[in-house]
């Protein structure tokens, strides 16, 4: 299905529940949009099937649910979602998990398709901060470490920093301890801050995204890696 994300063109939800109760996911806090995701009927493999006729689209799997669960490693839902769709290789297929320690195993139909990316979030390189806004999910060190793994296998990696969150989020340490093997970055915003009784002015957000996003960008060019801003962050920084 199409998804109004400005990096990627279209989204397939593999599982109607996530587990990992971050404090800053919108998508399961507000109640009207988890009410959305928990009643979705579509079955995620027909969805995929949709694609095999499709052409130059971004697909990412997926974005308001993780597509590794731990019951993944028996339903291997998400991994035949994944060989449906690595039979078309003229699209781009984004894989979004805080559990890449469970997609690694899955790295054989990645490179069968040749542009299907392994990613994760990353807002903190702190496993115990991190404790606090992911309580539920594996530590960050444990992410990164499985995306060094699939990177020397020969899989392409990405990370999204998002949502970068003042006094927690530095974006420049981050980029400088994964340059080695991560490919893509996306860099985004703080959303839905007041819904989610997260206590940052918009001055604090706009300080913050100038002092620390303005030379993680810098030192992106620099590497020559590729990246993207998505749009409520960039009202905040410029970015050329």
């Amino acid at each position: 299905m199409r998804t109004g994300v400005d990096y990627a063109t279209d989204n397939i939800t593999v599982y109607r529940f996530c587990k990992y109760n971050c404090r800053y996911c919108w998508a399961w806090r507000v109640q009207l949009f988890r009410t959305r995701i928990e009643r979705g009927r579509y079955d995620p493999v027909q969805e995929a099937r949709k694609y095999l006729r499709r052409r130059d689209k971004v697909i990412v799997v997926s974005f308001t649910s993780d597509p590794y669960p731990v019951v993944e490693m028996y339903k291997k839902l998400t991994r035949r979602v994944l060989l449906t769709l690595s039979s078309n290789p003229r699209n781009r297929v984004l894989i979004l998990t805080k559990n890449p320690l469970i997609a690694v195993r899955d790295i054989d139909v990645m490179l069968k398709h040749g542009d299907m990316w392994l990613g994760t979030t990353i807002i903190t390189l702190n496993d115990e901060i991190a404790s606090f806004w992911e309580p539920k999910a594996p530590p960050p060190s444990a992410r990164l470490e499985a995306l060094r793994y699939a990177k020397s296998k020969g899989v392409k990696t990405w990370i999204s920093i998002e949502p970068i969150i003042p006094n927690v989020t530095y974006p420049l340490d981050i980029v400088e301890e994964t340059v080695d093997f991560i490919d893509f970055y996306v860099l985004g915003a703080l959303n839905y801050a007041k819904l989610l009784k997260i206590s940052l002015s918009e001055g604090a957000l706009k300080s913050w995204y100038r002092d620390y996003v303005i030379p993680t960008i810098s030192t992106l060019r620099g590497y020559s890696k590729d990246f993207f801003i998505k749009k409520e962050l960039k009202r905040y920084v410029p970015t050329s």
